[in-house]
Protein backbone atom coordinates (compact mmCIF):
# COMPACT_ATOMS: atom_id res chain seq x y z
CA UNK A 1 0.00 0.00 0.00
CA UNK A 2 2.97 2.66 1.19
CA UNK A 3 4.68 1.62 -2.14
CA UNK A 4 1.57 2.15 -4.31
CA UNK A 5 0.65 5.62 -2.36
CA UNK A 6 4.81 6.17 -3.47
CA UNK A 7 3.94 5.33 -6.79
CA UNK A 8 1.32 7.70 -7.23
CA UNK A 9 2.74 10.84 -5.58
CA UNK A 10 5.87 10.13 -7.99
CA UNK A 11 3.45 9.86 -10.62
CA UNK A 12 1.33 13.40 -9.83
CA UNK A 13 4.67 15.43 -9.09
CA UNK A 14 6.14 14.04 -12.41
CA UNK A 15 2.86 15.50 -14.18
CA UNK A 16 3.02 18.61 -11.83
CA UNK A 17 6.43 19.67 -13.11
CA UNK A 18 5.67 18.06 -16.81
CA UNK A 19 2.71 20.44 -17.56
CA UNK A 20 5.01 23.72 -15.37
CA UNK A 21 8.00 22.87 -17.93
CA UNK A 22 5.54 22.64 -20.87
CA UNK A 23 3.84 26.18 -19.84
CA UNK A 24 7.03 27.55 -19.05
CA UNK A 25 8.29 26.82 -22.78
CA UNK A 26 5.05 27.74 -24.78
CA UNK A 27 5.34 31.32 -22.59
CA UNK A 28 9.01 31.19 -23.84
CA UNK A 29 8.00 30.76 -27.46
CA UNK A 30 5.39 32.88 -27.10
CA UNK A 31 3.79 33.85 -29.96
CA UNK A 32 4.45 30.68 -32.19
CA UNK A 33 2.52 32.34 -35.16
CA UNK A 34 1.62 35.83 -36.43
CA UNK A 35 -0.77 37.47 -33.97
CA UNK A 36 -4.37 39.05 -34.51
CA UNK A 37 -4.92 42.85 -32.89
CA UNK A 38 -8.71 43.23 -33.27
CA UNK A 39 -10.15 47.29 -34.04
CA UNK A 40 -13.25 47.71 -33.37
CA UNK A 41 -14.35 50.28 -35.11
CA UNK A 42 -13.57 51.31 -39.23
CA UNK A 43 -10.10 51.92 -40.34
CA UNK A 44 -9.31 55.58 -39.46
CA UNK A 45 -10.71 56.06 -35.67
CA UNK A 46 -8.35 56.44 -32.54
CA UNK A 47 -8.08 52.49 -31.24
CA UNK A 48 -7.11 51.95 -35.36
CA UNK A 49 -4.89 54.74 -35.31
CA UNK A 50 -3.06 53.75 -31.53
CA UNK A 51 -3.77 50.01 -32.17
CA UNK A 52 -1.86 49.99 -35.55
CA UNK A 53 1.11 52.00 -34.34
CA UNK A 54 1.63 49.78 -31.28
CA UNK A 55 0.95 47.03 -33.43
CA UNK A 56 3.95 47.97 -35.24
CA UNK A 57 6.42 47.89 -32.04
CA UNK A 58 5.43 44.48 -30.69
CA UNK A 59 6.11 42.79 -34.13
CA UNK A 60 9.39 43.75 -33.56
CA UNK A 61 9.71 42.27 -29.95
CA UNK A 62 7.42 39.20 -30.85
CA UNK A 63 9.17 38.21 -34.02
CA UNK A 64 5.58 37.63 -35.54
CA UNK A 65 3.82 39.96 -37.31
CA UNK A 66 1.17 41.45 -35.81
CA UNK A 67 -2.17 41.39 -38.64
CA UNK A 68 -5.07 44.08 -37.36
CA UNK A 69 -8.41 43.45 -38.55
CA UNK A 70 -11.02 45.67 -38.51
CA UNK A 71 -13.88 43.91 -36.87
CA UNK A 72 -17.40 46.43 -37.06
CA UNK A 73 -20.82 46.41 -35.52
CA UNK A 74 -23.17 46.59 -32.67
CA UNK A 75 -21.07 49.37 -31.10
CA UNK A 76 -18.04 47.74 -31.23
CA UNK A 77 -19.22 44.61 -29.43
CA UNK A 78 -18.51 42.41 -32.39
CA UNK A 79 -15.16 42.98 -32.12
CA UNK A 80 -14.75 42.45 -28.64
CA UNK A 81 -16.54 39.34 -28.61
CA UNK A 82 -14.57 37.92 -31.83
CA UNK A 83 -11.66 38.71 -28.96
CA UNK A 84 -13.18 37.68 -26.23
CA UNK A 85 -14.07 34.18 -28.48
CA UNK A 86 -10.61 33.68 -29.63
CA UNK A 87 -8.75 31.09 -28.48
CA UNK A 88 -7.33 32.05 -24.89
CA UNK A 89 -3.49 31.53 -25.78
CA UNK A 90 -2.75 35.35 -26.87
CA UNK A 91 -2.03 35.27 -29.74
CA UNK A 92 -5.85 37.54 -30.62
CA UNK A 93 -5.45 41.02 -28.83
CA UNK A 94 -8.14 43.92 -28.62
CA UNK A 95 -6.74 47.16 -29.70
CA UNK A 96 -9.77 48.85 -27.47
CA UNK A 97 -11.16 51.44 -25.47
CA UNK A 98 -13.81 52.31 -22.92
CA UNK A 99 -16.06 52.37 -25.59
CA UNK A 100 -16.69 49.17 -27.09
CA UNK A 101 -15.43 47.34 -24.01
CA UNK A 102 -17.58 49.46 -20.80
CA UNK A 103 -20.02 52.02 -22.42
CA UNK A 104 -21.53 49.56 -25.07
CA UNK A 105 -22.94 46.77 -22.78
CA UNK A 106 -24.57 49.51 -20.61
CA UNK A 107 -26.71 51.31 -23.61
CA UNK A 108 -27.28 48.60 -26.74
CA UNK A 109 -29.23 45.68 -25.32
CA UNK A 110 -28.15 43.57 -28.61
CA UNK A 111 -24.34 43.77 -27.18
CA UNK A 112 -23.27 40.36 -25.73
CA UNK A 113 -20.25 41.33 -24.34
CA UNK A 114 -19.54 42.15 -20.95
CA UNK A 115 -16.60 44.33 -19.27
CA UNK A 116 -15.30 41.41 -17.41
CA UNK A 117 -14.48 39.55 -20.63
CA UNK A 118 -11.46 41.25 -21.00
CA UNK A 119 -8.71 42.15 -19.20
CA UNK A 120 -6.10 44.94 -19.95
CA UNK A 121 -2.36 44.19 -20.69
CA UNK A 122 -1.52 47.46 -21.45
CA UNK A 123 -2.65 51.37 -21.62
CA UNK A 124 -1.62 53.11 -24.76
CA UNK A 125 -2.60 56.69 -24.67
CA UNK A 126 -5.31 59.47 -23.63
CA UNK A 127 -6.79 61.29 -26.39
CA UNK A 128 -8.26 64.46 -24.86
CA UNK A 129 -12.48 64.57 -26.38
CA UNK A 130 -13.99 68.09 -27.72
CA UNK A 131 -17.59 69.23 -28.40
CA UNK A 132 -17.37 70.22 -32.08
CA UNK A 133 -20.16 71.42 -34.64
CA UNK A 134 -20.94 71.52 -38.66
CA UNK A 135 -18.71 74.49 -39.77
CA UNK A 136 -22.03 76.59 -40.73
CA UNK A 137 -23.20 76.29 -37.52
CA UNK A 138 -24.19 79.87 -36.13
CA UNK A 139 -22.02 79.49 -32.78
CA UNK A 140 -18.27 80.20 -31.61
CA UNK A 141 -18.32 79.56 -28.00
CA UNK A 142 -19.69 76.62 -25.69
CA UNK A 143 -22.24 78.91 -23.64
CA UNK A 144 -23.57 80.12 -27.50
CA UNK A 145 -23.73 76.17 -28.40
CA UNK A 146 -26.02 75.62 -24.90
CA UNK A 147 -28.11 78.99 -25.91
CA UNK A 148 -29.05 77.73 -29.27
CA UNK A 149 -29.67 73.97 -28.30
CA UNK A 150 -32.60 75.34 -26.08
CA UNK A 151 -33.67 77.86 -28.24
CA UNK A 152 -33.66 75.97 -31.26
CA UNK A 153 -36.90 74.88 -33.52
CA UNK A 154 -35.94 71.52 -33.69
CA UNK A 155 -33.48 69.30 -31.59
CA UNK A 156 -29.89 69.92 -32.98
CA UNK A 157 -28.72 66.34 -34.20
CA UNK A 158 -25.75 64.58 -33.44
CA UNK A 159 -23.88 61.02 -34.02
CA UNK A 160 -21.81 59.26 -31.80
CA UNK A 161 -20.26 55.64 -32.08
CA UNK A 162 -23.47 54.16 -30.96
CA UNK A 163 -26.25 54.57 -28.04
CA UNK A 164 -24.56 53.98 -24.91
CA UNK A 165 -21.37 55.17 -26.33
CA UNK A 166 -19.06 57.39 -23.98
CA UNK A 167 -19.44 60.18 -27.01
CA UNK A 168 -23.73 59.65 -26.83
CA UNK A 169 -23.43 59.88 -23.21
CA UNK A 170 -21.30 62.93 -23.10
CA UNK A 171 -23.45 64.70 -25.55
CA UNK A 172 -26.50 63.84 -23.87
CA UNK A 173 -24.57 64.86 -20.48
CA UNK A 174 -23.91 68.45 -22.51
CA UNK A 175 -27.29 68.82 -23.69
CA UNK A 176 -28.98 68.33 -20.63
CA UNK A 177 -26.73 71.27 -18.84
CA UNK A 178 -28.05 73.32 -21.95
CA UNK A 179 -31.21 72.45 -20.45
CA UNK A 180 -32.16 70.49 -24.22
CA UNK A 181 -32.74 67.73 -26.55
CA UNK A 182 -31.19 66.22 -29.40
CA UNK A 183 -31.82 64.35 -31.72
CA UNK A 184 -28.95 61.29 -31.95
CA UNK A 185 -27.80 59.25 -34.69
CA UNK A 186 -25.30 56.49 -34.28
CA UNK A 187 -22.88 55.31 -36.10
CA UNK A 188 -20.46 52.09 -36.70
CA UNK A 189 -17.46 54.20 -35.59
CA UNK A 190 -15.87 57.61 -35.54
CA UNK A 191 -15.24 58.28 -39.09
CA UNK A 192 -18.42 58.08 -40.91
CA UNK A 193 -20.13 60.67 -38.27
CA UNK A 194 -16.90 62.81 -38.65
CA UNK A 195 -17.71 62.71 -42.63
CA UNK A 196 -21.22 63.53 -41.85
CA UNK A 197 -20.72 66.21 -39.20
CA UNK A 198 -17.99 68.00 -42.05
CA UNK A 199 -20.81 67.34 -45.16
CA UNK A 200 -23.10 68.99 -42.73
CA UNK A 201 -25.68 66.08 -42.01
CA UNK A 202 -25.50 66.21 -38.25
CA UNK A 203 -25.33 69.56 -36.26
CA UNK A 204 -22.70 68.25 -33.86
CA UNK A 205 -20.60 65.58 -32.19
CA UNK A 206 -18.53 64.93 -29.22
CA UNK A 207 -15.86 63.30 -30.92
CA UNK A 208 -11.80 62.73 -29.64
CA UNK A 209 -8.89 64.85 -30.80
CA UNK A 210 -7.31 62.79 -33.25
CA UNK A 211 -5.87 62.72 -36.48
CA UNK A 212 -7.97 62.99 -39.08
CA UNK A 213 -10.34 65.25 -36.92
CA UNK A 214 -7.50 67.45 -36.06
CA UNK A 215 -7.48 67.69 -39.81
CA UNK A 216 -10.52 68.63 -39.90
CA UNK A 217 -10.70 71.69 -37.76
CA UNK A 218 -7.40 73.13 -39.04
CA UNK A 219 -8.86 73.15 -42.30
CA UNK A 220 -12.08 74.83 -41.40
CA UNK A 221 -14.00 71.67 -41.97
CA UNK A 222 -15.89 71.72 -38.57
CA UNK A 223 -15.62 73.87 -35.79
CA UNK A 224 -14.00 72.73 -32.21
CA UNK A 225 -15.97 74.34 -29.03
CA UNK A 226 -14.19 73.46 -26.02
CA UNK A 227 -12.44 70.63 -24.73
CA UNK A 228 -13.39 68.47 -21.86
CA UNK A 229 -10.03 68.48 -20.01
CA UNK A 230 -8.48 69.58 -17.07
CA UNK A 231 -5.90 71.36 -18.79
CA UNK A 232 -5.54 73.01 -22.31
CA UNK A 233 -4.26 70.94 -25.63
CA UNK A 234 -0.92 72.22 -26.68
CA UNK A 235 -2.06 70.92 -30.61
CA UNK A 236 -5.25 73.79 -30.20
CA UNK A 237 -3.71 76.09 -27.83
CA UNK A 238 -6.89 78.97 -28.62
CA UNK A 239 -9.48 75.65 -27.61
CA UNK A 240 -10.64 76.79 -24.71
CA UNK A 241 -12.00 74.74 -21.45
CA UNK A 242 -15.12 73.48 -21.49
CA UNK A 243 -15.13 73.66 -17.34
CA UNK A 244 -14.98 77.32 -18.29
CA UNK A 245 -18.39 77.21 -18.95
CA UNK A 246 -21.12 78.21 -16.57
CA UNK A 247 -22.85 75.00 -15.78
CA UNK A 248 -20.12 72.60 -17.53
CA UNK A 249 -17.60 73.04 -14.58
CA UNK A 250 -17.55 68.90 -14.10
CA UNK A 251 -17.44 68.35 -17.79
CA UNK A 252 -13.90 66.34 -17.72
CA UNK A 253 -13.51 63.58 -19.73
CA UNK A 254 -10.71 61.13 -22.03
CA UNK A 255 -10.78 58.37 -23.84
CA UNK A 256 -8.14 55.54 -23.62
CA UNK A 257 -6.57 53.40 -25.78
CA UNK A 258 -5.44 49.77 -24.41
CA UNK A 259 -4.13 46.47 -25.66
CA UNK A 260 -6.75 43.96 -24.50
CA UNK A 261 -6.68 40.42 -23.89
CA UNK A 262 -9.40 37.20 -23.06
CA UNK A 263 -9.63 37.21 -19.20
CA UNK A 264 -9.02 33.24 -19.97
CA UNK A 265 -5.64 34.00 -21.10
CA UNK A 266 -2.94 32.58 -18.74
CA UNK A 267 -0.70 35.03 -17.03
CA UNK A 268 2.05 34.36 -18.94
CA UNK A 269 0.75 35.52 -22.14
CA UNK A 270 -0.87 38.09 -20.56
CA UNK A 271 2.48 39.04 -19.60
CA UNK A 272 4.79 38.57 -22.65
CA UNK A 273 1.44 41.39 -24.07
CA UNK A 274 2.18 43.56 -21.52
CA UNK A 275 5.97 43.56 -21.89
CA UNK A 276 6.37 44.06 -26.06
CA UNK A 277 3.56 46.63 -25.73
CA UNK A 278 5.82 49.00 -23.60
CA UNK A 279 8.50 48.03 -25.35
CA UNK A 280 7.00 49.11 -28.20
CA UNK A 281 5.85 52.07 -26.52
CA UNK A 282 9.27 53.07 -25.91
CA UNK A 283 10.28 53.74 -28.89
CA UNK A 284 10.40 57.41 -30.00
CA UNK A 285 8.95 56.60 -33.80
CA UNK A 286 6.25 54.72 -32.16
CA UNK A 287 5.50 57.98 -29.65
CA UNK A 288 5.36 60.33 -32.34
CA UNK A 289 3.05 58.66 -34.74
CA UNK A 290 0.66 58.43 -31.36
CA UNK A 291 1.49 62.22 -30.40
CA UNK A 292 1.22 63.24 -33.83
CA UNK A 293 -3.04 61.51 -33.99
CA UNK A 294 -3.18 63.85 -30.82
CA UNK A 295 -3.06 61.42 -28.27
CA UNK A 296 -0.76 61.52 -25.04
CA UNK A 297 1.49 58.60 -24.32
CA UNK A 298 0.45 56.53 -21.18
CA UNK A 299 2.41 55.78 -18.55
CA UNK A 300 3.62 52.52 -18.07
CA UNK A 301 1.38 50.03 -15.38
CA UNK A 302 1.98 46.77 -13.78
CA UNK A 303 -1.07 44.50 -14.76
CA UNK A 304 -1.64 44.53 -11.10
CA UNK A 305 -2.26 48.75 -11.63
CA UNK A 306 -3.81 47.73 -15.16
CA UNK A 307 -6.47 45.87 -13.20
CA UNK A 308 -7.31 47.81 -10.33
CA UNK A 309 -7.52 50.92 -13.11
CA UNK A 310 -9.70 49.04 -15.58
CA UNK A 311 -12.04 47.77 -12.61
CA UNK A 312 -12.29 51.59 -11.51
CA UNK A 313 -13.01 52.85 -14.86
CA UNK A 314 -16.30 50.23 -15.21
CA UNK A 315 -17.48 51.51 -11.69
CA UNK A 316 -17.13 55.39 -13.01
CA UNK A 317 -19.21 54.73 -16.23
CA UNK A 318 -21.88 52.81 -14.79
CA UNK A 319 -22.35 55.73 -12.80
CA UNK A 320 -22.38 58.25 -15.73
CA UNK A 321 -25.06 55.71 -17.25
CA UNK A 322 -27.43 56.03 -14.18
CA UNK A 323 -27.15 59.99 -13.81
CA UNK A 324 -28.82 60.59 -17.36
CA UNK A 325 -30.98 57.64 -16.66
CA UNK A 326 -29.47 55.04 -19.36
CA UNK A 327 -31.61 51.93 -20.56
CA UNK A 328 -30.55 49.77 -23.09
CA UNK A 329 -31.76 49.60 -26.47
Amino acid sequence: MLIHSRRALHTALSMLVGLALAGSVAAQTFPVKPVSMIVAFPAGGGSDVLGRAVGKGMAEVFGQPVIVENVVGVGGSLGVLKAANAQPDGHTILAGSPLELIYTPLGVAAAKNKPEDMRLAALVGHTPIAIVVRKDLPVNTLEEFAALARKADKPLSFGSTGIGSLYHLMAEKALQIAGARGLHAPYNGMAPYLKDLMGGVIDFAVIPLVGPVLGAIDGGQIKALAIASSQPLARLPKLPLASATKGFEDYQFSIWIGIETSVKTPDAQVAAVHKAAYTALGNPDIRRIIETAGSTVAEPMTLAQLDAFYKKEVVKATAIAKSIKLEPQ
